[in-house]
């Protein structure tokens, strides 16, 4: 049964990727959108940022493997990426970002979710946690480490930084600068008691060449953080050879799931 399983799921994300059905919820007046397919507990992914639902789990196949697995798979563009709404002031991301899953729970009339996050969507799954753990079944933190630091900057400055740096295309680079300047700091980010206190399962993946999380990091997180069983697979933090785009990632993932 495993085998044949395995088989399908490597045959989905070989294949072309299938979208699910897109959607749109209002979030705090924002017209947010999110990608939605299957039957079964509900998994909630959230990509990184610069990225969409598309671009991290959609396009690669993980959204399908999860379908295929038996799960409702629910794909959200965040605020300020995507086909979601974007805002141009810091304040209006930060926490705002973890109150968008609290409504998107709300909306999809969901007590309790697997959350799944890459990078800043790890951060922004971290704040949940933090917030609001009872509505959590497990929680996935990919391309995380702890503590994850940011320089605190303002709008403008990053500004400046994104215009010469590479980000996705199809960006807006002005709301792009507000998420990083809202995001600033450890606003989204658990403290050392939280993380021993946890209590929900947890899985923390990353690429062993990731060049944004240094591995005293992910080692820092494996060691503060209960109830975490961490996973190291070939890849980058993204790119071509980013880690989130390989089979081995969705694999790791359900399993991981299976499990809960």
């Amino acid at each position: 049964m495993r085998a044949a399983f395995l088989l399908v799921t490597l045959g989905i994300l070989a294949g072309t990727a299938h979208a699910g059905e897109t959607r749109f919820f209002e979030s705090d007046g924002l017209r947010l959108r999110y990608v939605i397919d299957g039957r079964g507990d509900t998994v909630v992914l959230l990509h990184g940022f610069s990225g969409s639902a598309e671009g991290l789990y959609v396009n690669p196949g993980t959204f399908d493997a999860l379908v295929a697995a038996g799960y409702r798979v629910v794909a959200l563009d965040q605020r300020g990426h995507g086909m979601s709404d974007k805002r141009y002031e810091a304040s209006d991301y930060g926490l705002n970002m973890v109150e968008d899953v609290r409504r998107l729970l709300d909306h999809l009339e969901v007590d309790r979710v697997h959350l799944v996050g890459y990078s800043m969507g790890a951060r922004v799954s971290s704040g949940f946690l933090v917030a609001y753990p009872e509505r959590l079944l497990t929680i996935t933190l990919g391309g995380f480490g702890w503590p994850w630091e940011s320089r605190v900057t303002t709008t403008q400055e990053a500004l400046a930084a994104l215009s010469e740096a590479t980000v996705l295309p199809g960006n807006d680079l002005r709301a792009l600068a507000a998420v990083r300047a809202g995001g600033s700091g450890d606003v989204l980010t658990p403290g050392a008691q939280v993380l021993r206190e946890n209590d929900v399962p947890a899985l923390a993946i990353i690429g062993d060449r990731d060049e944004v999380v240094p591995p005293g990091k992910f080692d820092s997180l494996a060691e503060t953080m209960a109830n975490l069983v961490t996973v190291v697979i070939s890849g980058t933090h993204a790119g071509p050879d980013g880690a989130p785009y390989k089979p081995i990632f969705a694999e790791k993932l359900i399993e991981f799931l299976a499990r809960h």
